[in-house]
């Protein structure tokens, strides 16, 4: 932590806690309104680079974080720095057994969940606020 600029440690902060809200959250809200929230857009005005650097430092310290909390905090750090982005849920059938994966693209990019995200067909996208993109 010590090695990490101000602005960084302040970032990983910040995706700390969006990571584990979105975990908490999932189990007392409806997909809906997190969704919601996710999408929110704000006028930060931090790189997409950094913004994804943190919650995956996030995904490896909040405990029990799963692929779709991540993927509704990246959304929300995305959207508060002014960055359009979509959200994806994947289903797969394997052996009998049911899994569901999520991954965050921006123009047509993968920036989390790649690696799991070819196994899934697309089974529903979110897109966050189009008027918070900024090119």
């Amino acid at each position: 932590m010590r090695a990490l600029s101000g602005a960084d440690r302040r970032l990983l902060f910040d995706a700390v806690i969006a990571s584990a809200f979105f975990r908490l959250a999932l189990y007392f809200f409806a997909l809906e309104r997190l969704r919601g929230w996710a999408a929110r857009p704000g006028r930060g005005d931090r790189p997409v680079d950094r913004i994804v650097w943190a919650i995956e430092a996030a995904t490896r310290r909040v405990p029990a974080t799963t692929c779709l909390s991540s993927a509704l905090a990246l959304q929300r750090l995305l959207g508060a720095n002014g960055h359009e982005s979509e959200l994806h849920i994947g289903v797969a059938k394997t052996a009998g057994v049911f899994a569901a994966h999520a991954w965050v693209e921006r123009d047509g990019r993968v920036l989390f969940g790649e690696s799991e995200r070819d196994a899934y067909v697309p089974l529903a996208s979110w897109p966050s606020d189009a008027r918070t993109h900024r090119g």
